[in-house]
């Protein structure tokens, strides 16, 4: 099947950002040799040349009451799988994140004698850390992307390694600052708020309008203050109406808004963690449904849940969330950082220890040479 020589993957990617880094992992899996991939592929995926199976957007679910509408979808997700599984016969499967769905084909790709290579590991350390030993019966390698969870999962008997965080690759801005400043609007000098309400359209409903009126209460008294919101690809701002009057709609801009607003309000999320690489001074916000809450209050074991802060072992990041998320809090957090330079001084040098602990670049080819040996 297929040339001398070529190695054959199937990969399983749920998320829009394991998309994109299954993409530079599998583009780093080309630099090593022949291969052909297959299997579940978002955009940036069939980008790289995957051939797929499966569209990501089947797996596509938030929180934990999202998954009962999709379980029809996700069922038949599964069974096209197995059945490429067995006539692709790939010489290993390369599961990225998505624990809801991996955690199930990964077992029964692993009774099928196909070695499992899990990149970016699951969040057990989060909500159920005896998970990580059961993780050692089918996970034949595990290639993490916090220095934290290596030895937490080699303790509970799984073969990890941390090979670098992937979002040290590929984050510069999209403009510089004075392209985005001219775009926005801004004048040199003057202070920017960046908005970030998420990427999905249940977290836009849920943080837009509190981010809308925190902005609102800044700009009265700040003339300069300009107020953008990064609009994810495929939302819909229309129902905001009225709240959206002066504030600039930006698309195909967020890491640009990350590195050069004066300081963001982020919804909990990659995002938090990309905005804190870049030494941006941030909110960490996240409300979700009553049921999804109830049931994360019992199932994470986390004081802190910003990413930076998880990195960190410490809130480098204040975290507003559920209840305690409203518009007076939010702009009581932002506003010394917009009007003190010492103030934002300081909180850059806090969030510096975020970029220490995650190391240098290079995490995609470190996972794909330790992949590529496995499917020897």
């Amino acid at each position: 099947m297929g040339e001398p020589g070529e190695r054959r993957f199937l990969i399983a990617a749920g998320e829009a950002s394991g998309d994109r880094h299954a993409a530079r992992l599998v583009g780093a899996l080309r630099s090593l040799g022949p291969c052909r991939v297959r299997g579940v592929a978002g955009p940036a995926l069939l980008a790289a040349g995957v051939e797929r199976v499966v569209p990501m957007e089947a797996l596509a679910v938030l929180g934990f009451s999202g998954v009962v509408a999709r379980l029809p979808r996700i069922w038949a997700a599964y069974r096209s799988l197995m059945a490429e599984a067995r006539r692709f016969r790939p010489h290993a499967a390369l599961l990225v994140d998505s624990p809801g769905f991996n955690f199930r084909l990964g077992p029964a790709l692993k009774g099928l004698g196909i070695p499992v290579f899990y990149y970016i590991a699951p969040q057990v350390w989060a909500w159920h850390p005896e998970r990580a030993a059961g993780m050692a019966r089918w996970v034949d390698r595990l290639a993490v992307i916090f220095p934290f969870e290596e030895p937490l999962f080699r303790h509970a008997g799984v073969t990890a390694r941390f090979v670098g965080h992937p979002l040290l690759e590929g984050l510069d801005p999209e403009t510089d600052e004075a392209g985005l400043r001219a775009e926005i609007g801004a004048a040199p000098g003057g202070r920017v708020l960046g908005l970030l309400p998420g990427s999905r359209p249940q977290e836009l409903r849920a943080h837009a309008a509190v981010m809308l009126e925190a902005a609102r209460r800044l700009e009265a008294d700040r003339a300069d203050l300009v107020v953008a919101l990064a609009l994810a690809p495929g939302l819909e701002v229309a129902r905001l109406g009225p709240a959206l009057a002066g504030v600039r709609l930006l698309a195909g801009r967020t890491h640009a808004l990350q590195a050069f607003s004066t300081c963001c309000a982020v919804a909990s999320g990659t995002a938090t963690l990309e905005t804190a690489l870049f030494g941006t001074p941030e909110v960490i916000v996240y409300r979700t449904g009553w049921l999804n809450y109830q049931i994360a209050r019992r199932v994470i074991r986390l004081p802190r849940i910003g990413l930076p802060n998880v990195v960190a072992e410490a809130e480098v990041a204040p975290e507003l969330l559920q209840g305690a998320l409203d518009a007076g809090r939010l702009a009581a957090t932002l506003a010394p950082w917009l009007d003190d330079p010492a103030c934002r001084d300081q909180q850059r040098k806090r969030l510096a220890v975020v970029r220490e602990r995650l190391g240098g670049p290079g995490a995609s080819l470190r996972a794909a040479e330790w992949l590529w040996e496995l499917a020897a």
